[in-house]
């Protein structure tokens, strides 16, 4: 029973809605970023204010295997995006989303190749006013995995969504790697990559996370029902550290360079901060994330020998 059950977690390694691959699974994860920086005031060269935003996140999944080696799978995402302005605190909003992954991964009999399809259900909105089908968005995932041996695994598929702004498709593409037992390279372009060092055995890690996700949020109607595009663009190094058994505790430290959460016009493309600097162009900043997850390697487990 236990054997299946890593087995399916497995599977759901890269299943998220960020689209991460990894040789890990974080059963329960949660995790702090945040980042401020200053805004202009437009037309206005000398006086700045600050904005500060927190991003909080809590992810639960549960798959099913059956007896064929099909999983279904079935996963709970949700996000809180906090920005405050300082120091007239009368600006701050609260984006929240929440959405329920679910579909299925299918295996070839000889384990060569695997297809992966999920659904992805999602409300994204601020939550000011009572939620209706403007707050809805519908996505999909498509991967497609080549597993010539246990070191290497070759992937290419398509992530859906119809986003507040409209359609938004991304080509997905690549590589996990097994250098040798201290480097691992993994992850989907252009969503997230890692190279991963292992500086302690099987306790702490270490690397580069290279990472891009667009995202959207639905306003009220004291917004005029615009919407918050957010661009998440980022470079960080990472620390990963085992505290006990399957308990990790991680940090991340690094720079953005994409869009901080911008406000666009409702059913639009053009912008809409103007008059709200919560949602306005920021410099590129220093971003910083902690958190902690109940996380199962699969490089750690035991193997069972085969006949």
């Amino acid at each position: 029973m236990k054997s299946i059950f890593i087995k399916a977690c497995l599977i759901l390694a890269i299943f998220t809605t960020k689209i991460v691959a990894q040789p890990f699974v974080d059963i329960v994860g949660f995790n702090y970023q945040t980042f401020s920086d200053k805004y202009k005031i437009p037309r206005d060269s000398l006086n700045t204010l600050k904005n500060k935003t927190d991003n909080y996140a809590l992810n639960f999944f549960l798959p099913k295997e059956f007896k064929n080696g099909n999983t279904l799978l079935i996963r709970l995402n949700t996000e809180s995006i906090n920005s405050t302005i300082s120091p007239d605190t009368s600006y701050s909003n609260r984006l929240s989303s929440i959405s329920l992954p679910i579909g299925m991964k299918f295996v070839t009999k000889n384990k060569k190749w695997e297809t992966i399809v999920i659904a992805v259900p999602k409300i994204a909105s601020d939550f000011r006013d009572a939620i209706d089908g403007y707050d809805f968005q519908m996505g999909g995932i498509f991967l497609q995995h080549w597993v010539p041996n246990n070191k290497l695994k070759v992937k290419a598929g398509l992530y859906y969504n119809r986003e507040a702004f409209g359609n938004f498709y991304v080509p997905l593409v690549g590589v996990d790697w097994k250098i040798n037992d201290r480097i691992y390279m993994y992850g989907i372009l252009p969503t997230s990559y890692k190279v991963e060092f292992n500086i302690l055995k099987n306790k702490l890690y270490t690397g580069l996370n290279l990472k891009y996700f667009t995202r959207s949020f639905r306003l009220s109607k004291d917004y005029n029902y615009d919407y918050v595009r957010y661009d998440e663009a980022q470079v960080k190094l990472f620390l990963d550290c085992f505290v006990a058994p399957k308990v990790l505790v991680f940090a991340e430290a690094g720079y953005s360079f994409g869009k901080n959460p911008w406000q666009y016009k409702y059913n639009t493309k053009d912008v809409a901060y103007k008059n709200n600097p919560l949602y306005g162009p920021m410099g590129n900043y220093m971003v910083f994330n902690f958190g902690f997850a109940y996380r199962i390697r699969f490089d750690l487990e035991k193997k069972e020998p085969t006949n």
